[in-house]
């Protein structure tokens, strides 16, 4: 009888484990086809950091250069009481946009956040604060670099 009981709650266990994986790769799936357009990332929430943060604070990004591995996310959180709307492209006098994430104005205390699935630099910075500009380096982890 033992051996029987072992045996179906090793059966159960295993289902119960299945479940919990295909649930998990569901969501998982749903991060991540959410992750490229506007607003759809922004949490009301911005101590809740679940990934690589940059704080903006009054006139600058703390940090203002991040380094994340491809598939990584960063959250950008507003941490200074005041709206903020960050935009692919640099900023300041040679202000420039390339349209693939924006995050539309988010409110104090909120935060939006970005996957980034390809290598690159990437430059943000913020249409409501000119001053706060950040870069994303995001890289493939074992991979060769060459500094030009």
């Amino acid at each position: 009888m033992r051996k029987f009981l072992a045996k179906k709650s090793a059966e159960n266990q295993k289902s119960l484990l299945t479940v919990v994986f295909i649930i998990t790769v569901l969501l998982g799936f749903g991060l991540v086809y959410s992750a490229s357009n506007k607003s759809s990332n922004r949490y009301s929430k911005a101590r809740n950091c679940h990934a690589t943060c940059v704080q903006l604070v009054t006139d600058k990004a703390l940090p203002d250069t991040v380094a994340v591995k491809v598939g990584d996310y960063v959250q950008f959180n507003s941490a200074d009481g005041q709206n903020h709307d960050m935009s692919l492209g640099k900023g300041g006098q040679d202000h420039d946009h390339h349209g693939k994430f924006e995050s539309g104005e988010f409110k104090a205390d909120e935060a939006w956040r970005v996957q980034f699935n390809e290598e690159g630099s990437f430059y943000f910075h913020d249409h409501l604060n000119p001053k706060i500009n950040i870069l994303v380096v995001v890289y493939t982890p074992g991979k060769e670099y060459k500094v030009q």
